[in-house]
């Protein structure tokens, strides 16, 4: 009887494929294992074992498999469910949930060798390319693809390569190579030939006339074990070829073991505070509420010790020997919540996200994996939800409201926050929701009862919050009391508290120096060529660029489309509110927290660091900085401008602007000193503001809740957004009248087709059709008939180069 083993592999497919395998084999496979299998008609891949069977797939003939990496899974059942899980709820094909799970360095691939052999003569006969390759080779050697390339400036040479084969002048072999090697570190130790001190005493004697191995060896009695190879050399004393040759001489040995990239904590972790009155009724609370329910909504303002809250319950889930998952929206945020943690829980704390190296992420998932007590406490962005988790006792979100924890960019288009909370109902966990600010679907699951709701309504110690007032830009305007982008009460407040010691929080949310450039005289906007958005200026380096493609061309005085010199900027970026700030306050310590400032590894960390050190008098950022930041000397956010979020076409607007602003406002007064946050916009009288100032979410959300309810938005519908692409507008647009005729036969309520705000991207035109799906309708049914309808769609030969993406629950 024959055996059979589907896998999934990790490309963009949606089905397994079905490979023949041993009885041996079947019975040492198992779900979850990685397999390196042919795919095609040259690569391998890693592929993941799914199911072993005995069915004979009836359409193509099944390959064997090429080997097994593993004697155990390398994820777990409950992962595989998970990962299945996403794959079907989100619309993303399995093989693309595998890629984003695992790290890159778990997924071995093959790589094409060239082995020349001899030959006496060129042939006569053949293709022009065959006879250069064959004059570039070297007889009996070894040359990669990416080499042969290089050699003949094609960029695919198989061709060339089949004709080189069938003449017998070089074979190919397809080999796979591992791209993670543990980290390893060298220690000098003595030989065991030299242990005692009559033998140590013999070796020196002996090296009394060779001075640099005398004084090479009596450094390295000299220093406290280990004694690391690579720091040891580094010493003056210390000579390395003297070292290699005591090494050679048996006088000293090396021995080599592995170490984390990640370096554990030595100290002891400190014990917990104690928590408040406030803090500890919380506490009690959300333990009341896991009797009955699994998901609890901790609603807490700005500063009221959520984060306290949080670490007591983790403690006790790490005192059972569980694993939590603390998810944070941004990776600036895991910053200083890192180095809060790492004080109380640091022996068993991890961090994970994409900011750390494969190297670093692939060890982390290997110690989740392994259920060590070093790696018991993960915090990380949005991708730590996908660790391969053995015994989760807690999921904390962060920040449960940020657009962040959903991904947008690429398949699969899943919400951390959502898919949390199945992971921990798979591992009958337990999941905290906090925020000050809570998603209009969240608080109304919390207030009907779905979830637990837990108030907190009090800052710590009793600060007080920051009296939130607004600069109405018209009437300053009108009076000449703007100084570029700052109105004059902005600019007393901001001496004001320089003067008092205290810091100055500035939020634009805008990167670059000017929105755009335009000229004075003909009225030309430098555009993306690939893109329907204009240039942004970047002072620094002196170059337009496109925030959606990434397209870069360097800023010229004159206008190309008329000459005129001086083109003016037109909107404020960060860099522009730099430069006047630095211009109004020239002895303050400025320092800018974006995007562009932020890109290396650790950039997050130094600034944020700098600011709790007093190093900085002002940070002027992008929402980076509205989002679960703790500065104590913090007395003052000004917000550049409101305007921007309240006009914003889209039905979450409002709750945006409510969450961004009250965020914002929430990082001042943090110790209970007297502080203000002070709000430029045209429009001071508008109802969100008026909700803000008051600190009133209740009054906002019935507001929010009722329009929800008349135009059939979320909570009441759930809603799914297709997103069609093509290089072409008409056949873009005649794929999208064909695809909603298809859709109205199969859903009531459907939008579109329309552009979005940017209607072109990286010269693919985009064109968004959104389904709205009752409550009381079959989700997986109506997925289903989605799925088989986006089939045939990709059948129609017109449209075969459409490309349709679907995004489930878009926020």
């Amino acid at each position: 009887m024959s055996f059979f083993l589907d896998v999934v592999l990790p490309l963009p497919l949606n089905e397994t494929f079905t490979y023949v395998i041993t009885s041996a084999e079947a019975k040492v496979i198992q779900p979850g294992m990685r397999i390196i299998v042919p795919f095609g008609k040259r690569k391998k891949y890693t592929a993941i074992a799914w199911r072993v069977h005995q069915v004979n797939p009836k359409t193509y003939a099944p390959k064997q498999i090429d080997s097994i990496i593993d004697m155990e899974a390398v994820l777990p059942s409950k992962q595989l469910k998970f990962l299945s899980w996403i794959a079907e709820y989100y619309q993303s094909p399995i093989g693309l949930v595998l890629r984003t799970a695992i790290p890159s360095l778990m997924l071995l691939e093959s790589e094409t060798e060239i082995v020349t052999h001899e030959w006496e003569q060129l042939p006569n006969t053949g293709s022009k390319n065959a006879i250069v390759l064959l004059q570039k080779l070297e007889t009996n050697s070894t040359y990669s693809m990416a080499q042969i390339q290089q050699l003949i400036s094609i960029k695919n040479p198989y061709a060339v390569l089949k004709e080189l084969v069938a003449g017998g002048f070089v074979s190919l072999k397809e080999w796979v190579y591992a791209k993670y090697t543990p980290k390893q570190q060298t220690e000098v130790i003595l030989h065991p030939n030299v242990k005692g001190d009559d033998a140590l005493k013999l070796v020196m004697e002996q090296l009394a006339l060779k001075p640099k191995q005398y004084k090479t060896l009596l450094t390295f009695l000299q220093q406290k074990a280990p004694v690391i190879m690579t720091e040891f050399s580094k010493i003056d004393t210390v000579s390395p070829s003297s070292l290699k040759t005591l090494i050679k001489n048996g006088v000293l040995a090396t021995h080599q073991y592995i170490i984390d990239r990640l370096p554990p904590k030595l100290t002891s972790d400190d014990p917990l505070k104690s928590l408040s009155d406030h803090q500890l009724e919380a506490k009690s609370a959300i333990e009341t509420h896991w009797k009955t329910k699994d998901n609890v909504l901790l609603h807490g303002i700005t500063g009221s010790g959520k984060t306290e809250v949080y670490m007591h319950l983790i403690n006790q889930q790490l005192a059972k020997a569980k694993q939590v998952l603390f998810l944070v929206p941004e990776i600036g945020l895991t910053t200083q919540l890192m180095q809060r943690l790492h004080t109380y829980f640091g022996k068993q704390l991890e961090v994970y996200h994409s900011r750390y190296s494969p190297q670093e992420r692939t060890e982390t998932w290997n110690k989740v994996l392994a259920n060590k007590q070093e790696a018991r406490l993960i915090l990380g962005a949005r991708s730590a939800v996908l660790l391969p988790f053995q015994n989760l006792g807690l999921v904390v979100v962060d920040e449960s409201h940020e657009m962040s924890y959903k991904q947008y960019e690429a398949s699969p288009r899943y919400h951390a926050r959502d898919a949390a909370m199945v992971l921990s109902r798979m591992h009958q966990a337990k999941v905290i929701l906090g925020s000050a600010t809570p998603t209009i679907e969240i608080y109304a699951h919390a207030k009907s009862g779905k979830y637990g709701l837990v108030s907190m309504t009090t800052r710590y110690r009793d600060a007080q919050m920051p009296e939130i007032s607004y600069v109405d830009l018209c009437d300053a305007y009108r009076k000449k009391q703007m100084n570029g982008h700052l109105a004059q009460p902005l600019i007393q407040a901001i001496e004001e508290t320089l003067l008092s010691n205290k810091q100055v929080l500035l939020f634009q949310n805008r990167r670059g120096y000017a929105s755009f450039v335009e000229c004075r005289q003909c009225a030309h906007v430098p555009q993306c060529p690939s893109c329907d958005v204009s240039l942004t200026y970047h002072q620094v380096s002196k170059d337009l660029r496109c925030h959606y493609c990434g397209y870069t061309e360097k800023y010229t005085p004159a206008c190309k489309a008329c000459g005129t010199l001086a083109p003016q900027t037109q909107g404020l970026g960060t860099q522009q509110l730099e430069e006047e700030v630095q211009a109004l306050f020239p002895s303050a310590r400025i320092s800018r927290m974006d995007l562009d400032t932020t890109r290396k590894k650790h950039a997050h960390r130094k600034l944020i660091n700098a600011f709790s050190r007093q190093e900085i008098d002002i940070l002027i950022g992008t929402q980076m900085i509205t989002k679960g930041l703790d500065f104590k000397l913090v007395t003052l956010v000004g917000v550049l401008s409101a305007d921007n979020f309240l006009n914003f076409p889209d039905f979450r607007a409002h709750e945006r602007a409510f969450q961004v602003l009250t965020q914002v406002a929430g990082r001042a007064g943090r110790l209970g000193d007297k502080s203000k946050v002070l709000i430029q916009t045209y429009q001071p009288q508008h109802p969100v503001l008026g909700f803000i100032s008051n600190y009133d979410y209740a009054s906002f959300y019935q507001k929010q809740i009722k329009q929800r309810q008349q135009f059939g938005y979320p909570p009441y519908v759930r809603m799914i957004r297709i997103v069609l692409k093509h290089k072409n507008m008409s056949k873009l647009i005649t794929a999208g009248e064909w695809l909603k005729k298809g859709l109205l036969a199969r859903f009531s309520h459907v939008l579109g087709p329309v552009a979005p705000a940017v209607g072109r991207v990286r010269n693919y035109y985009i064109l968004h059709i959104l389904i709205k799906l009752p409550l009381d309708t079959s989700q997986s049914a109506a997925k289903k008939r989605l799925s088989n309808l986006l089939q045939s769609f990709g059948m129609v030969g017109a449209f075969s180069q459409v490309n349709a993406s679907v995004n489930v629950d878009p926020q």
